[in-house]
């Protein structure tokens, strides 16, 4: 081989590895309410649907309708193998004809009687398992690229048994869902709140050789009864659960320490939470920072999508309006994936918690977290951008010539040479 074509194969390759490490429109993830109101914004992997068993199997043993379920997978964005970019989550509950002891169950808001304990007989969870597998095999259905084992173990509103009882699950359903080549499976997620007890529990038992991904649900502040609202920005250090940028680099660790090294992390679920900010300016910057900074973590922490959610007149993070459009922050929203798709960025850094900066390829994103936005009124300060950088575009994509001073706020701007 001579020197030339040797070096042709460097470069195709190198061309190669840097294609791969660009961000994808699969790590933007979108929660969507139903399939008949699909996101009028741009995303490429959809958030769980309804969890499953008791969706699809809740009525009584053996009575299977995957029609719910099928809605969503079928409109799900496809990867180039046509498996449909969506999680389905297998558990969240039990149904309550597979448990004799009725103590934890309730009926959910479909009506359906579900329980938070496991089945008492796992030949009902092989079955259900072994159903879905065979129902998803790109013949009746499409194939499914994400199986996460149970919605939210570590919060007793879904799950009240054991770990060693959640990791029995895992441990039986990994080999009958990994029949499917195309299919991978995931953690148990798990919310803040007790998640990381939950989670260093779940691996030390060796729940990570049952997972090609490990899940949580990234809402960096709590948003039930008696909490503050509008909850601090996702990268506040007065977040109630955690800065989105610790829970990340946590859940990486815990990962890597647990035998799951060079397997990614997502977050399956986040954002402002149920009904977490209203002021439409703060949402804005809310979105905005929170798709920025999972962005920038993307490559360092093997985080493969993280999941808005969500899409819809729903409580959670809804960016809809009441005319089925985006809300001014779900503009922005897309204003900034059209700033990160197909990038590299690289870990947002703040030396002083005020004036945060990521670098995007030759571009430079920044925003001033000491500024604020209400009631329509979103205050300002002088910042001097960097040598080498002429213009800016602000998350409504107007771009203004650089000529001095720039006013900087909350609300992010990209600044360009």
């Amino acid at each position: 081989m001579n020197r030339f074509v040797t070096s042709l194969f460097a470069v195709v390759f190198l061309l190669a590895a840097a294609a791969q490490s660009q961000l994808q429109p699969q790590f933007f993830g979108m929660g969507v309410s139903t399939p008949g109101d699909m996101p009028k914004v741009s995303f490429g992997t959809i958030s769980h649907p309804p969890v499953a068993w008791t969706m699809i199997e809740g009525t009584g043993r053996g009575k299977f309708n995957f029609k719910p379920i099928d809605g969503f997978v079928i409109k799900a964005p496809k990867n180039a193998q046509g498996a449909a970019l969506v999680t389905i989550d297998l558990g969240g509950w039990t149904p309550e004809w597979a448990v004799t002891d009725h103590t934890t169950c309730y009926h959910n808001a479909s009506g359906v009687g579900v329980c938070t304990i496991p089945p008492d007989n796992m030949q009902d969870w092989i079955d259900f398992v072994t159903a879905v597998i065979q129902h998803y095999n790109g013949v009746t259905a499409p194939h499914v690229a994400y199986y996460e084992i149970w919605n939210e173990a570590s919060n007793t509103k879904f799950w009240t048994g054991t770990v060693a009882q959640m990791l029995a699950m895992a441990q039986t359903a990994y080999p009958i869902l990994k029949q499917d080549k195309l299919s991978m499976v995931l953690t148990p997620s798990v919310v803040w709140m007790n998640g990381v007890k939950f989670m260093t529990a779940y691996l030390a038992a060796g729940g990570g050789a049952f997972a090609d991904g490990l899940t949580f649900h990234g809402y960096p502040s709590q948003t039930g009864p008696g909490t503050l609202k509008p909850v601090p920005m996702p990268e506040s250090p007065l977040s109630t659960n955690a800065p989105i940028m610790t829970m990340i680099s946590t859940f990486r660790q815990l990962a890597d320490s647990n035998g799951m090294q060079g397997k990614p992390i997502m977050t399956t679920e986040g954002g402002w939470g149920t009904n977490g900010v209203s002021d439409p300016d703060q949402q804005t910057a809310w979105i905005t920072h929170y798709e920025i900074l999972q962005a920038g973590l993307s490559a360092s922490n093997n985080l493969a999508f993280q999941d808005w959610f969500t899409w819809g007149q729903a409580f959670s993070g809804t960016i809809e309006n009441s005319s089925g459009q985006p809300t001014p922050a779900g503009l922005a929203y897309n204003v900034v994936y059209g700033w990160l798709v197909n990038q590299m960025p690289q870990p947002c850094a703040s030396s002083d918690s005020i004036i945060w900066s990521c670098v995007v390829g030759s571009n430079l994103i920044v925003w001033n977290a000491a500024q604020t936005c209400n009631n329509g009124v979103c205050t300002t300060a002088p910042y001097t951008a960097p040598f080498g950088y002429s213009k800016y575009v602000d998350v409504t994509n107007a771009t203004t010539t650089i000529n001095g001073s720039i006013k900087l706020g909350l609300k992010p701007i990209m600044l360009k040479p």
